[in-house]
C-alpha cells in the first residue's frame, strides 16, 4: 500500500506578520544593514592601505590578496558578433527581487 507523503515546510518566522508590517521590518533591516557598510568599507580600506598580509585580532583575523577579476564586455561582443550570435550564446535565468525604498513623509 502506497504511503502519504508530503512536502512538510516549516513556518516561517515572519509567517505572522502582515504585509506591510514586513515590508517596514525589511525596509528598517535593510537601512540598519546600509549604515553599517560605510564604516565597514572604511575600516577594509584602512587595513589595505596598512599594506599587512594578514592580521590578528582578539576574535578576528584577516587575509588580504589582490586577484584580478575578468568580466566580459557584453555590449561589445555583441557588437562585434552580432545580437543574434550574442542572443544565441547566452543562458538565462529568472530572477525575483524585492526592492524596498521608505515612502515618502507626509509633512
Amino acid at each position: 500500500m502506497p504511503k502519504a507523503t508530503r512536502d512538510i515546510v516549516p513556518l516561517s518566522p515572519f509567517h505572522n506578520l502582515s504585509a506591510g508590517d514586513l515590508i517596514d521590518r525589511l525596509g528598517a533591516l535593510k537601512a540598519e544593514i546600509g549604515g553599517l557598510q560605510a564604516p565597514g568599507k572604511g575600516a577594509a580600506r584602512e587595513l589595505i592601505r596598512r599594506g599587512l598580509p594578514s592580521i590578528e585580532g582578539a576574535v578576528y583575523c584577516a587575509a588580504i590578496t589582490e586577484t584580478v577579476r575578468w568580466t566580459l564586455d557584453t555590449k561589445g561582443v555583441r557588437t562585434e558578433m552580432g545580437s543574434s550570435w550574442y542572443d544565441a550564446h547566452c543562458c538565462q535565468s529568472l530572477v525575483t527581487t524585492v526592492a524596498v525604498k521608505p515612502r515618502p513623509v507626509a509633512v
